[in-house]
Formats: C-alpha cells, sequence, structure tokens
C-alpha cells in the first residue's frame, strides 16, 4: 500500500511539473542535455516490459521512443506476429499506437493531453506514467534509468 501511496504522490508532483506546461516550455533549456530512460521494474504478464527513452539535444527534446522489450531483448514493435494478432482483435498495434501517443505528446506538449488510443489503454496508461519519470528527469539532469513499479 505504501508503494501505491507513493507511486501517486510521485505522479502527482511530476504531473504538476508538466501539466500546462507548452510544447515550448517542455523543450525549453530547462531540460538537460542528454539521454533519459524510465522503465517499469518488472515484465508484465504478457512477458513485455514498457519503457520510454528521451533525447534532449541543445536543452531541447529531440527524440521520444516509447516501446517494450521480452526478455530476450525482442522489441514488441517488431513483433510481426503479434502486431498481426494485435491487429486483427483490436485494430491497432505497437509501432502505430507508440508513434501516435508520442505524437500527441510532442505536438501538446502536454501529457494530460495525451488522449487514449483505443485498443491500446493499458499501454497509454503506462506512456503516460513513464514519460512523466523521464522528463523529471530531463528537467534535473538525472540519467539515471528511473524504475518505476508496474501499474496493476
Amino acid at each position: 500500500m505504501k508503494k501505491l501511496i507513493s507511486l501517486a504522490l510521485t505522479a502527482v508532483f511530476a504531473l504538476g511539473a508538466f501539466t500546462g506546461c507548452t510544447e515550448e516550455q517542455l523543450r525549453s533549456t530547462t531540460l538537460t542535455d542528454g539521454t533519459y530512460r524510465a522503465e517499469f521494474v518488472d515484465f508484465d504478464t504478457n512477458g513485455w516490459k514498457d519503457y520510454v527513452e528521451v533525447t534532449v539535444a541543445e536543452g531541447q527534446l529531440n527524440e521520444v521512443v516509447f516501446d517494450s522489450v521480452d526478455e530476450k531483448g525482442q522489441l514488441k514493435s517488431e513483433d510481426e506476429s503479434y502486431k498481426v494478432e494485435m491487429e486483427q482483435m483490436v485494430g491497432t498495434y505497437p509501432a502505430k499506437y507508440n508513434k501516435d501517443l508520442i505524437n500527441q505528446f510532442l505536438e501538446s506538449g502536454k501529457i494530460t493531453s495525451v488522449d487514449i488510443v483505443a485498443g491500446a489503454t493499458e499501454s497509454t496508461g503506462n506512456f503516460k506514467t513513464l514519460i512523466i519519470e523521464a522528463m523529471a528527469n530531463a528537467a534535473e539532469g538525472n540519467t539515471e534509468v528511473a524504475v518505476v513499479e508496474n501499474l496493476k
């Protein structure tokens, strides 16, 4: 229970730091150059671990990556059988919804403006949680991997 409360408070404080920021503000010199990664502690029940990686260059957000990796190091966005199965079931797939989530974030500059992608509700929540952590580290210049408790 303490972990859940701690995670919720961290998310609230991190959201406060970035909620209402414009894209221009997020790309301002308050970000420290480097690559910042946030990932979940554990693999999910399907064997994937989500992560977000942001790269800041010259004080501006340069690149955002959102994906999942399995224990063998394979990316979910490159798993063709997973893509086919998911697309047939829900009409989307990792490479597609990852791009959509990233674009929503980059266009709005606000985590709260990232809408749930139909068929990828859980992944949308995971993206939001992880991007908050990665951006908080970019603002602090902390290049250590932010390891986040898996959402339940």
